[in-house]
């Protein structure tokens, strides 16, 4: 049911409109107009020739959810409700992989676990194998790839909503006699439903719009982000706006399906205000069995990273060499220290990134609280339309930026944002708004509606009802968004490769730089200066909800 909008409400709304159909909508719009002409001549092959990039691409992405969801979850209960040696160190630990960048992530993995990685000669060495022992690629590299890179939405995601739950309906359970298994799904897991709802939509359109992975590791198998990438290099323009545009429709008809489902399922159990972190659960050990997974669990988190470390510390073309019997040297470091343009890349990143950051505040606050809470009429629309961008490549959103503003436009402020600076902190915002938009319509969903209520009767405002009562509540949402979409931005590479210039180089751009020049050992000392630049946010991030809590 539409609620009345206020004159308030209907100048913020304008935000969001504006960000939506002047970011999102027009420049997607001006992408399929440019080549609708021959997305029509070549419809008719496109039918035999993208029906395996489709399926894969829906089942890599089914299977990735279902994964990550489990993973995610599971951990997240563990975490926040059993007591084991080390608590904070190895929870800080589930989240290492979101603090890897894309193309640093995919890359860990080959010199961990490739043909000449790490894990891989030393299984050779201990074993006296003269043959590589197994082969990493394909779609299990892929599968292994993606659910190490996307289980921390879930766990992220179901983490932010456990510290909402009501501790008093798990006591009041195990009072009438109901046994764990059953206060667990009866109880938990519906509370859950709406975390589990927005993390699912994010991590399948990450999935679908996945290029590294699937780039590095597919080999011959055919996914619609290298499909696009090949027919683009190839010159065939009509054929990688098809399979654009059937990316961007699959996501949004994933994204009706799981709000319909979430409108269905919807939650009765509500927050009411702070809420008891003791609860019959939080005083349980994780037993033996439980630790030593979680040990386990955490090593395998750190692998990649160790390879990536390791790697930097190495001299230079040790990869093709034994380099166990390496040196330790700091030469890498040095070179990247001693390059006259080492911060520039390091400051465009970290400013575009925190520049990326505001705009999604803004818009998707604003938004998820109208579609949310105020039920605003055509919130659904707004609510499609701003999860589109998640589903839809980079480079394809480089692209209709590039067509869209190299002229000027009202939606560039009359200017010429192509080639600017301005560019990409733009394009960044596009590319990650629904992970603001859908954490904090799952935080605002689990917020009774009579603490509200209670609070306008009491002749509260609008605005002072939001400070009072529902930001505090949503702000462990909104926190855990914002550290996702800095680190997404801070790290993008697809997009950035296409939008930046020589005055506008970031540090992914670099990386990729020096991995072209075979300079692996510069490329992993930027990649782990880079991560540790993310974790120390992810630290202070993790605090802040804590505080919140």
């Amino acid at each position: 049911m539409q609620n009345k909008i206020s004159v308030k409400s209907l100048i913020l709304l304008l935000i969001p409109i504006f960000f939506a159909f002047g970011y999102i909508v027009y420049p997607l719009t001006t992408l399929f107009l440019q080549s609708a002409p021959a997305f029509t001549d070549s419809f008719g092959s496109l039918l035999s020739n993208s029906a395996q990039p489709i399926w894969n691409s829906i089942a890599l992405s089914l299977i990735t959810v279902a994964g990550s969801c489990v993973i995610g979850t599971v951990l997240a209960y563990m975490v926040y409700y059993y007591r084991f040696p080390m608590k904070k160190f190895i929870s800080a630990i589930l989240l290492v992989p979101i603090a890897a960048p894309p193309l640093v992530g995919v890359v860990s993995f080959l010199f961990l676990l490739g043909e000449n990685g790490l894990l891989t000669k030393f299984i050779m060495a201990i074993t006296g194998m003269q043959t590589v022992p197994f082969i990493f690629d394909g779609w299990t590299a892929v599968i292994v790839v993606h659910l190490y890179s996307f289980y921390p939405y879930f766990y992220l995601f179901a983490s932010s909503a456990l510290m909402k739950t009501d501790s008093n309906l798990i006591d009041a359970s195990y009072s009438l006699g109901a046994s764990k298994f059953r206060t667990v799904f009866k109880v938990i897991v519906p509370q859950l439903l709406p975390a589990i709802a927005g993390a699912s939509l994010i991590v399948f359109m990450a999935s679908m719009a996945s290029f590294s992975a699937p780039f590095i590791y597919a080999g011959s198998s055919k996914f619609l982000t290298t499909e696009i990438y090949f027919a683009k290099i190839n010159g065939d323009t009509a054929y990688s706006a098809a399979l654009a545009v059937i990316l961007t429709l699959m996501s949004l008809i994933f994204l009706l399906l799981l709000r319909a489902y979430r409108k269905k399922n919807a939650v009765s159990a509500k927050t009411k205000g702070s809420v008891r972190v003791e609860t019959a659960l939080s005083h349980e050990h994780s037993g033996f069995a439980g630790t030593l997974t979680l040990g386990v669990f955490s090593i395998l988190i750190l692998l990649p990273v160790a390879a990536l470390v390791y790697l930097s510390l190495i001299p230079e073309g040790s990869l093709m060499r034994n380099f166990f019997a390496e040196p330790f040297t700091a030469e890498n470091y040095t070179k990247v220290f001693n390059d006259p343009a080492f911060f520039e890349p390091f400051y465009n990143s970290i400013v575009m990134s925190v520049i990326a950051v505001a705009l999604v505040l803004i818009v998707g606050v604003i938004a998820s609280w109208l579609i949310t809470k105020k039920k605003i009429s055509g919130g659904g629309l707004l609510e499609s339309i701003l999860s589109i961008p998640y589903g839809v490549p980079g480079t394809v959103i480089a692209i209709a930026f590039i067509l869209s503003f190299s002229l000027p436009s009202v939606f560039s402020f009359f200017t010429i944002l192509a080639g600017t600076f301005w560019i990409l902190p733009l394009a960044y915002a596009v590319r990650n708004v629904p992970l603001m938009t859908q954490s904090v319509m799952a935080g605002l969903s689990s917020i009774d509606p009579s603490l509200e209520e209670a609070s306008s009767t009491l002749g509260a405002s609008d605005s002072r009802t939001f400070a009072k009562i529902t930001a505090p509540l949503v702000m462990p949402s909104v926190i855990h968004a914002s550290m996702l979409v800095f680190i997404a931005c801070v790290g993008e590479f697809v997009s950035t490769i296409l939008l930046y210039t020589f005055s506008t180089k970031t540090i992914s751009v670099e990386i990729y730089s020096q991995l072209r020049l075979y300079n692996t050992g510069a490329a992993a000392a930027y990649g782990v200066i880079l991560f540790a630049v993310v974790m120390v946010v992810v630290f202070f991030s993790r605090r802040t909800i804590e505080k919140s809590s």
